[in-house]
C-alpha cells in the first residue's frame, strides 16, 4: 500500500476505489471467494419429516371433523361439511365409521414412520458417539435412563431421614 501511495497526490475518489480494492483482494483470500453469503438458520428436521407432520395434522383436522359429523353435532359449518362428505364419498353413517378408522390407520401408520426415523437416528448417534468416545456415550446412557420407578414410602424415608441425623451428631 506504501508503494502505491508513495509520492502520488489522490484525491478522495481515487483512495476509496484503492481501499474498496484492497478489501476485496483481502476478503478473497480469506473466504476463497469475495462474495457474501447471507447464512440462513436451516430446520434441523428434513423435509419429509416436515411433510409427514404436517399430513398427520390435516388428517387429524379432517378426522376430528367427520367425528363431530358423525355425532349431529352442527360446530362444523355447512361448507366444510358438505367438502369432507364429498371429498370421502359418504353418505351414511355406515360409511362414515370406515372412514373414521381408516384415517386412524393413517395416522397410526405415519406416527409409527415417525417413530421408527427417530428410533434409527437414536441409533446412529450412539454409535458415532460409541465410536468417538465411549466414556461420553456411557453417561449419555446413564442419564437418560435414570428414573425412579417406585418412589419410597414416607415412613421408610422417614426411617432413612433419622438415621442419617442420629450418624451425622456423633
Amino acid at each position: 500500500m506504501d508503494e502505491i501511495l508513495d509520492g502520488k497526490d489522490l484525491n478522495i475518489n481515487e483512495l476509496n476505489h484503492l481501499i474498496y480494492a484492497a478489501a476485496t483482494v483481502i476478503t478473497q483470500e480469506i473466504n476463497g471467494t469475495g462474495e457474501y453469503k447471507l447464512e440462513t438458520r436451516r430446520s434441523k428436521t428434513p423435509p419429509w419429516v416436515r411433510r409427514i407432520q404436517e399430513s398427520i395434522s390435516d388428517i387429524r383436522k379432517e378426522l376430528s371433523a367427520l367425528v363431530e359429523i358423525k355425532r349431529d353435532n352442527r360446530k362444523v359449518q355447512n361448507v366444510k361439511r358438505t367438502r369432507l362428505l364429498e371429498k370421502y364419498n359418504t353418505e351414511k353413517k355406515e360409511n362414515l365409521d370406515q372412514v373414521i378408522e381408516e384415517l386412524k390407520q393413517k395416522v397410526s401408520a405415519k406416527t409409527q414412520q415417525l417413530s421408527r426415523y427417530r428410533k434409527t437416528q437414536n441409533q446412529y448417534y450412539q454409535n458415532k458417539l460409541f465410536r468417538r468416545d465411549c466414556k461420553k456415550f456411557y453417561n449419555c446412557l446413564r442419564q437418560t435412563y435414570f428414573n425412579v420407578k417406585n418412589a419410597p414410602y414416607k415412613e421408610s424415608r422417614e426411617l432413612l431421614e433419622g438415621n442419617m441425623w442420629e450418624r451425622s451428631s456423633t
